[in-house]
């Protein structure tokens, strides 16, 4: 009886906690989001010394990043909505005897639709599609950073005054610049703070001639706060 009462007792505290939960239909919400992610990549390591005639291979494994975004939601219903979000967050991999590195910023487009399955609770679960622009590639080998991005060339046009011109250097080239991935996602709301774990599946390889077809995959790990915008 006394274990019926607890039960009785904490059902009722998460139904106050979650009164402010709720969606309302014909609503929009704001919500700015902060965490940390788990990035890694299939496959082994691309091989970097292709040109030397060698043959790296070796295990990649997981980088712990920084992530944040802004989500923008509209709730068809009570229970439905859809979200509309832009995301930073750092991606890549590592070898475990640290001789390599490879990461990628990326600006983060995804479209979601997000149900709650249970009235008045802020469970929500959440999955769509994704567009990543890389943004930033770098490229670290035996502690040594590479750029992959632009190289500064001072160009001196006819009247002699010198111009600095970037242009894309070939290790850039070598990267995809869109991935395209699917997010899965579950959060849970209380007093509009928004907890949400969320896999980001990418679809593209990373490298464009990567035997290996190595592909991102992330964790990320956020707390938000839900603004209603409605009234």
């Amino acid at each position: 009886m006394k274990m019926k009462k607890l039960f009785l007792f904490a059902v009722a505290m998460m139904a106050s906690l979650n009164m402010n939960a709720q969606i309302e239909e014909g609503n929009w919400y704001v919500t700015p989001k902060l965490g940390v992610g788990i990035a890694d990549m299939t496959g082994n390591l691309f091989d970097i010394t292709k040109e030397k005639g060698g043959d790296y291979n070796s295990t990649l494994h997981p980088l712990t990043v920084f992530t944040a975004g802004l989500e923008w939601e509209y709730a068809f219903t009570d229970q439905v909505g859809i979200a509309f979000g832009a995301w930073y967050a750092r991606q890549g991999s590592k070898t475990d005897d640290k001789l390599f590195q490879v990461t990628v910023d990326y600006f983060k487009v995804p479209v979601m639709l997000e149900v709650y399955p249970i009235a008045n609770v802020g469970l929500a679960l959440k999955a769509g599609m994704q567009i990543d622009f890389a943004a930033r590639k770098r490229l670290k080998i035996d502690g040594v950073e590479y750029n992959a991005d632009y190289d500064i060339v001072a160009f001196r046009n006819r009247w002699g005054r010198v111009i600095p011109v970037a242009y894309e250097n070939e290790l850039s080239r070598q990267f995809n610049k869109v991935d395209v991935s699917i997010p899965l996602a579950v959060s849970y709301e209380f007093y509009n703070f928004v907890l949400e774990a969320r896999y980001n599946l990418g679809l593209i390889n990373v490298q464009k001639d990567d035997p290996e077809n190595s592909k991102h995959r992330l964790w990320q790990f956020t707390l938000g706060y839900k603004i209603p915008l409605g009234d």
